[in-house]
């Protein structure tokens, strides 16, 4: 977690490719399970749901692709971990919930 602790479950790099794999791949059955709790109390209609998964799939693919290409040589360095973060959280610059620059954020206009 983030939060005070001795950094017991911190990552050591260079990492084994098997082991970071197998953290993505238990990161993403449970991303996968909020996003179905998440749609089933939302009661998001099939299509709307439908759209969701393949957007989440397609996100797991990419950073998958950047998986496969860090752990060619079998072990995954803190750069490469890196990179494939980039993939993962795309290209928002760290802004991603922010709104328009200069803008208000997500804040109504103010009434004249």
């Amino acid at each position: 977690g983030r939060g005070p602790g001795d950094g017991k479950d911190a990552v050591q790099y260079p990492v084994p490719a098997a082991d970071f794999q197998a953290r993505h791949d238990a990161r993403v059955t449970k991303m996968r399970a909020k996003m179905e709790e998440r749609m089933a109390a939302k009661k998001v209609d099939a299509d709307k749901a439908k759209e969701m998964r393949a957007r989440f799939d397609a996100r797991v693919a990419k950073v998958q692709t950047a998986i496969n290409a860090a752990k060619a040589d079998g072990k995954v360095t803190k750069e490469e971990a890196q990179e494939i973060r980039k993939a993962a959280h795309g290209d928002h610059g760290g802004r991603a919930h922010q709104g328009k620059p200069g803008g208000r954020g997500n804040r109504p206009a103010p009434k004249a």
